[in-house]
C-alpha cells in the first residue's frame, strides 16, 4: 500500500511540473490571421513596420477621449497608441479593447472596439470564488482521502454542515 501512495504522489508532482512547464508555453501562440491569432502589443510595439497595414489587436486604459488614446503595457514597455474610426465612447481611466488595422507606428484603425467595464472583472472573479467554495464543499462531504493509498473515496454518510463548522470552530457547542 505504501508503494501505491508514494507512486499516486511522485505521479501528482510530475502532473504538477508539467503543467507548470507548458501553462506558459500554451499562453505564447504564433500570429496566425487565419487562425484569429492576430499580432498584439508584443509583436508590433518591438517591430511596427513589419505590421504596417495588417489587422492587430491591443487593449489598454484610456487616456484621453478626442481621440481615443490608450496606454498599452507590452514587451517593449508602456506606450500611447490612437484608436481611430471606433464605434464606442469611453471615458477617462476605462479599459478598452480593440482590435483593426495598424494604418502608422502609434495608430489603428478600428474595425471592433468595445470598453471593458470594471465591474465585470469583479464579477468574473466573484462568481469564479463562490462556485469554488461551493466545489470545495462538495468535495469535503462527499468524499474523504484514504492516507494509506492516497485516493478519494466516497463517504458512506455524507458529513452535515454542523460537523462542518465544528472542524473549523472548535470548542463551541453545538447547542447554542
Amino acid at each position: 500500500m505504501v508503494s501505491a501512495a508514494r507512486a499516486r504522489l511522485l505521479a501528482i508532482v510530475m502532473l504538477l511540473g508539467l503543467q507548470a512547464v507548458l501553462f506558459p508555453l500554451y499562453a505564447i501562440q504564433p500570429v496566425n490571421d487565419a487562425a484569429g491569432v492576430l499580432p498584439d502589443e508584443n509583436e508590433f510595439l518591438v517591430s511596427p513596420d513589419e505590421y504596417l497595414g495588417e489587422r492587430v489587436v491591443t487593449g489598454g486604459i484610456v487616456q484621453q477621449t478626442d481621440p481615443i488614446v490608450i496606454q498599452v503595457q507590452g514587451r517593449s514597455g508602456t506606450q500611447e497608441i490612437t484608436i481611430h474610426e471606433a464605434d464606442i465612447s469611453p471615458t477617462v481611466g476605462d479599459k478598452v479593447r480593440v482590435a483593426g488595422t495598424l494604418s502608422d507606428v502609434r495608430t489603428i484603425r478600428a474595425q471592433t472596439a468595445f470598453v471593458v467595464p470594471p465591474s465585470g472583472r469583479w464579477y468574473a472573479w466573484g462568481i469564479s470564488f463562490v462556485a469554488g467554495l461551493w466545489v470545495l464543499g462538495r468535495l469535503i462531504r462527499h468524499w474523504r482521502v484514504d492516507r494509506t493509498t492516497l485516493a478519494f473515496e466516497p463517504r458512506t454518510a455524507t458529513l452535515s454542515s454542523r460537523t462542518i463548522l465544528r472542524w473549523i470552530q472548535p470548542g463551541e457547542d453545538d447547542n447554542a
